[in-house]
């Protein structure tokens, strides 16, 4: 993905926060192997993840923001990047033990969501929209939007349970494969619409 996403400095102009989806995807990877290495020395990663999960949403936010033109809105997603991780960061110090804060994850999906509702709003009152087929915003709020709302209930139906029977945890895992192959196919298409292919004429 980060490969993919690299081509918004080949294909100019580009939005500022198509050029930043390298970064945040080489942060997933750094983040993803430093999880598995807690994991496998048998410590806890929630922390790591947690402090992850708030940054990850406040750039889904910063994205999101972006792709807006109505100023109102603006302000509205402005007001989620800057309070989010303020609350977020709170909650943290004050969660007495150590774990997935779902509280945090609750309130970042339900955001988001919203957001994404908000930038369709927007989209589909523009006068001149054009094809959503070439229109990377479009792609990559999908991308978004169908990874929160796939991946929410699970988090949710874990929350609730103290001890994860093996076999619920292996076929979870498999559906949050397919969840996230799926969200990257959505994000990779926001990022390779753009590319023009010149046909040769003979």
């Amino acid at each position: 993905m980060a490969l993919v996403t690299a081509t918004s400095f080949i294909q100019r102009p580009s939005p500022f926060y198509m050029k930043l989806f390298p970064v945040y995807f080489l942060s997933v990877l750094i983040v993803e192997l430093a999880g598995e290495r807690l994991y496998h020395r048998h410590l806890h990663n929630t922390g790591l993840i947690n402090v992850w999960g708030i940054i990850e949403f406040s750039f889904y936010f910063f994205v999101l923001r972006e792709m807006v033109d109505n100023l109102k809105i603006r302000r509205i997603f402005l007001f989620g990047i800057i309070f989010y991780p303020l609350i977020s960061f709170i909650v943290l110090y004050f969660q007495k033990q150590d774990g997935f804060s779902s509280i945090n994850y609750s309130t970042g999906s339900l955001v988001t969501v919203t957001f994404c509702i908000y930038y369709y709003v927007d989209l589909f009152q523009r006068q001149e929209t054009g094809s959503l087929a070439t229109l990377p915003s479009f792609w990559i709020a999908t991308g978004i939007f169908f990874n929160i709302i796939c991946t929410f209930p699970m988090f949710a139906l874990i929350s609730f349970m103290r001890d994860v029977p093996a076999l619920i945890a292996k076929n979870l895992a498999a559906i949050l494969f397919i969840i996230t192959l799926f969200s990257a196919i959505l994000l990779s298409i926001g990022f390779l619409c753009r590319i023009r292919i010149k046909r040769s004429t003979l």
